[in-house]
């Protein structure tokens, strides 16, 4: 009985991580297909290794490090790249694409993964320091360094455009 209130209050204090994992992943693959595999993943993985979290100690820093390390260990099987398509699929078209959001893509895409990581839990997931350098598994300090870093090549990359 006491097994399955762990199981039942674990799944109750994931279930609302799930979205921002989603947010997180989608921005480190750069791919919501990528992002839902990665979450689903990481959230098997923090079930089965449940046991292994400190007592005490808050789910979403733990959780949000197993994502970012799914999200990089997580590569588009080789098969996908050279799968044939009589006709390929027509591309999703959504509303809020624009060209600024698409060179934002591209110069996170242009980023190292742990500095993108950075950039992406502090500036996307609004996260303290703290907690960046948490999941990050670095210092504060080295993960005010990667944010900066990672704006001033964000800033170097993106050019902006006078309408």
């Amino acid at each position: 009985m006491r097994n399955e209130a762990q199981t039942g209050s674990f799944e109750a204090e994931l279930r609302p991580l799930i979205p921002i994992a989603l947010r997180l992943a989608a921005a480190m693959r750069l791919d919501s297909l990528d992002a839902e595999d990665a979450v689903q993943t990481a959230a098997l993985r923090a079930w089965s290794k449940r046991a292994n979290r400190q007592p005490g100690t808050d789910l979403r820093p733990w959780f949000l490090a197993i994502v970012a390390n799914q999200c990089r260990e997580t590569h588009r099987a080789r098969w996908a790249s050279v799968l044939r398509f009589a006709d390929p699929p027509e591309a999703e078209t959504r509303a809020g694409d624009t060209a600024a959001a698409i060179d934002v893509v591209n110069g996170l895409r242009r980023l190292a993964p742990h500095i993108r990581l950075a950039v992406v839990l502090r500036y996307y997931l609004d996260l303290p320091y703290e907690e960046v350098a948490s999941i990050s598994r670095c210092s504060a300090a080295a993960a005010k360094s990667r944010v900066r870093r990672g704006i001033e090549s964000l800033k170097t990359t993106l050019t902006l455009q006078e309408s």
